[in-house]
């Protein structure tokens, strides 16, 4: 597995690199690939955009926000109702 800083990629830029992301998970897969997320609206653009399996990194702080975000028993706006956690 390979951590991604988010520094240049999410953070410190004028817009997100997007394509980066996309790049990685594209060569590597969502499994061997982890992310640093280290604001809630990051964390829950990845959701958003890879699931809620994503691998992410963020402070230890947040944890109880990302879960319910995964979980899709708490969300921004703009997450609420579409995060889907069950497996068949």
């Amino acid at each position: 597995m390979i951590m991604i800083e988010f520094e240049g990629i999410t953070e410190s830029v004028k817009s997100w690199r997007t394509d980066v992301i996309a790049k990685f998970i594209r060569g590597l897969g969502p499994e061997k690939t982890m992310f640093e997320a280290a604001d809630p609206e990051v964390f829950g653009w990845y959701i958003k955009h890879y699931g809620p399996e994503i691998n992410l990194f963020v402070d230890h702080s947040q944890i109880v926000l990302l879960e319910c975000l995964r979980s899709g028993i708490w969300g921004t706006q703009d997450l609420w109702g579409r995060v889907r956690t069950f497996k068949a």
